[in-house]
């Protein structure tokens, strides 16, 4: 073979690649974020700022690459009890305008950490989420130079199966490949720029942004687009337009006015805000839908592609309206706190219901499994709290809420239900244990009356929690709230019967 001929092929095969060095038919304006540099310049904040960056991989793309997801905070390693936002961009592949937003609000909240108080306490109070490109194989032929690369939306899907890169035929539309009105959608064939896959969720990156929202319940959701597909440029849609409504419409179109009065375009103008329809399958319907999370879509500028120095003023742009988004975020007003066992302590992913903002099409609002934490935005004003989980007695407070966060923690009681112990009554016991918790002890109607004490284990009493409590009645009985940590026993006798429990203390 000649070498001009091996030249020949090599360019040939070269153009059915995802990612290549050779430009062949241009690329976007160096002033775009490369998913290489982009990688690179997260192990560098990593690096630089041990304390306040923490770098995860929010999962794997169809192609098997990384999806770079990053935790910025005081304490970015730990879960904390606070107000979560999650922005990604780039769910599209040319929609990159929100991967530069993403970039530049990173780079401005790790510089001026320390430097710029009302920075620091964005960075203090807040547990803040970043994926800058979701669409990781997309991306990288966006910026492979290959044909059609300005136009490319999609995954990289090969829905032929032939080993080819087609355009438009291949690819799935990641935001219409979520579990929402999933047979009302008709974009079924693949060679439409929103298809929406073979079946729900059939993109490994869609599934990774919901599990990620499942698993973090953030506050919000704000995904970041280009207006490639619509003629709505320049504006935040806030949830929903439905036939039901959506009973946190007013408070999000609030927090998506202030967001929008902040973000500016290339010339000048604020942003708008809008109502978002929920008849689609895509992240910000499903998101909404099934967590109750608040999920906004930005659709930045008219268009896709900019170049010169208008890439980094767009960033600079959105990024100045994110800032604004943390400090309504910190501000308020809404309810907040954590939900816990009261007998162990332990957080529990509890619903929490505001009575006046709540609706059967939404939901359910689930406390963080790992915290107990939840928030929800409100308006002032007074509002009913439901707070209720399996096995527990629910709870119901009045909350007023003036103008910042109200702080409810709520403690829910163990039910004593389930297969009584010894066939006779039914008995819980916090482990570990600690000074203020108590025992619960359920007596059947037809047993006699008991008598519960806490014994070292050599046998000797160090507390009698209670004594002649009457039959057919629940019995909450207070730990000593000084007491050496270490094993101890509970012991009840009711008749001729003893049970007896191990329990570990602590302080």
């Amino acid at each position: 073979m000649s070498h001009r001929l091996l030249v020949v092929v090599t360019l040939v095969a070269l153009t059915t690649l995802i990612a290549f060095s050779t430009p062949v038919h241009g690329q976007p304006d160096p002033g775009y974020w490369r998913l290489d540099d982009i990688n690179a310049q997260l192990a560098q904040w990593a690096t630089d700022y041990p304390d306040l960056v923490h770098l995860e991989v929010l999962g794997q793309s169809g192609l098997g690459e990384d999806i770079p997801l990053v935790c910025i905070s005081d304490q970015a390693d730990l879960r904390e009890v606070e107000a979560g936002i999650f922005m990604h961009g780039a769910q599209h592949a040319n929609e990159c305008n929100g991967t530069t937003g993403v970039m530049t609000a990173m780079e401005k909240l790790l510089t001026g950490y320390g430097v710029d108080p009302a920075i620091t306490q964005r960075v203090d109070n807040l547990e803040l989420w970043f994926a800058p490109v979701i669409n990781v194989d997309g991306h990288r032929f966006v910026f492979s130079g290959a044909p059609h690369w300005q136009d490319w939306r999609k995954t990289m899907r090969d829905n032929d199966e032939n080993g080819e890169v087609d355009f438009p035929d291949d690819g799935v539309d990641l935001n219409r490949n979520w579990d929402w009105n999933w047979a009302q959608c008709t974009e079924w064939h693949p060679s439409s720029q929103k298809y929406k896959g073979p079946y729900p969720f059939s993109e490994p990156e869609a599934r990774a942004l919901r599990d990620f929202v499942l698993r973090e319940r953030p506050l919000l959701v704000c995904d970041l687009h280009s207006p490639v597909t619509i003629s709505y440029n320049s504006y935040i849609f806030y949830p929903w337009m439905s036939s039901e409504g959506a009973p946190d419409m007013e408070v999000a179109q609030d927090v998506a006015s202030q967001w929008a009065n902040a973000t500016r375009s290339l010339n000048g103008q604020q942003y708008h805000n809008i109502q978002c329809y929920d008849t689609l399958p895509k992240e910000q319907c499903w998101v909404y839908g099934e967590t109750g999370t608040i999920t906004y879509l930005m659709e930045i500028e008219d268009e896709c592609w900019f170049t010169g120095t208008d890439v980094d003023s767009i960033g600079h742009r959105v990024a100045r309206g994110a800032m604004e988004l943390l400090d309504r975020t910190l501000d308020g007003p809404g309810i907040t706190g954590t939900v816990t066992d009261a007998l162990s302590g332990q957080p529990l992913m509890a619903e929490v219901i505001i009575t006046e903002m709540n609706s059967s099409n939404v939901g359910p609002r689930l406390c963080d499994a790992a915290t107990g934490q939840y928030h929800r935005f409100t308006e002032p004003g007074s509002y009913t709290l439901r707070v209720s989980f399996r096995d527990y007695e629910s709870q119901i407070l009045t909350v007023n809420v003036a103008d910042d966060w109200n702080k409810q923690d709520v403690m829910l009681q163990p039910l004593l239900t389930g297969v009584p112990e010894d066939g006779r009554f039914r008995l819980r016991v916090p482990n570990p244990a600690r000074g203020g918790q108590a025992v619960q002890l359920r007596l059947g109607d037809d047993e006699s009356s008991a008598g519960v004490g806490l014994y070292d284990l050599r046998g000797r009493l160090v507390a009698r929690l209670g004594e002649g409590l009457a039959p057919g009645m629940d019995h909450r009985l207070p730990l000593p709230s000084s007491l050496a940590d270490g094993l101890y026993l509970v012991r009840v006798r009711s008749g001729d019967r003893t049970h007896t429990r191990r329990v570990t203390y602590l302080h």
